[in-house]
């Protein structure tokens, strides 16, 4: 079947869904698949798919036809370049129209001052350049300035503050030394108080036992407290009581 149409016409899907054979189905809830609907929708995307394949086409052209005006303009200009300048020949004083012949002499002035011409403006493209590049070069540097000295108050900020920490930290451990030996201090003074307290009380006990009597004829004399055990502290160490408490 022929299904070329032509361009006057519009698309038809039939035609193109005319090339696929039709499945046999096998029961008729499968041949009832393809409902109206379905071929409504079927009809609907063959149709937006006809339009964005017209889209494509039409910026395909229309870009061809733009690169194709570019690259003729680029060739022009290239042409145009290529042309030679014409020579500054000097007019002569006396010179009432017509075509006028130049010496070689003339046409070589011409030349020199033509080339000194276009060394000057090159030149003067390379002072540009030149102008341009230190003032890049300048702004540059001020900027590497700029950042030196941003990090230079900020390491000396961390520095500041470093040693802010530092004596800080110094001036607290200070301060926590003298309130613990104050706290020392204050529980000291009971504590000799109370062995101070003992010490007496163990020395009035010992004074207060009953003498040992001895047999007669011993060097000794009656009364004295003999074979007493020493005093000593909670400690176990011996304790030499005051020669007032004897």
């Amino acid at each position: 079947m022929n299904t070329n149409q032509p361009t006057n016409q519009p698309f038809n899907p039939t035609v193109i869904l005319q090339r696929f054979p039709v499945l046999d189905s096998s029961s008729d809830s499968e041949s009832s698949a393809l409902s109206a609907s379905n071929w409504r929708k079927t009809e609907r995307l063959l149709g937006q798919l006809s339009q964005a394949f017209y889209q494509i086409s039409t910026q395909k052209t229309l870009l061809e036809h733009e690169a194709r005006g570019l690259r003729e303009a680029l060739i022009n200009e290239r042409t145009r370049r290529k042309r030679g300048k014409p020579l500054l020949v000097q007019e002569p004083e006396e010179y009432h129209g017509g075509g006028v012949v130049w010496s070689p002499r003339k046409v070589r002035e011409a030349r020199d001052r033509q080339q000194l011409q276009v060394l000057e403006e090159e030149q003067v493209q390379l002072q540009k350049a030149e102008t341009s590049r230190l003032r890049e070069e300048a702004r540059e540097a001020k900027l590497r300035e700029k950042e030196m000295r941003r990090q230079a108050r900020a390491a000396a900020r961390i520095v500041r503050e470093k040693e802010k920490a530092e004596k800080a930290a110094e001036k607290a451990s200070r301060a926590a030394a003298r309130r613990t030996a104050k706290l020392l201090q204050q529980a000291y003074k009971p504590a000799q108080k109370r062995k101070r307290s003992s010490l007496k009380a163990t020395a009035k006990a010992t004074q207060k036992k009953r003498p040992i009597a001895r047999p007669q004829g011993s060097g000794e004399p009656q009364g004295a407290v003999v074979g007493a055990p020493p005093l000593r502290s909670r400690r176990s160490r011996n304790i030499t009581p005051s020669t007032r408490y004897q």
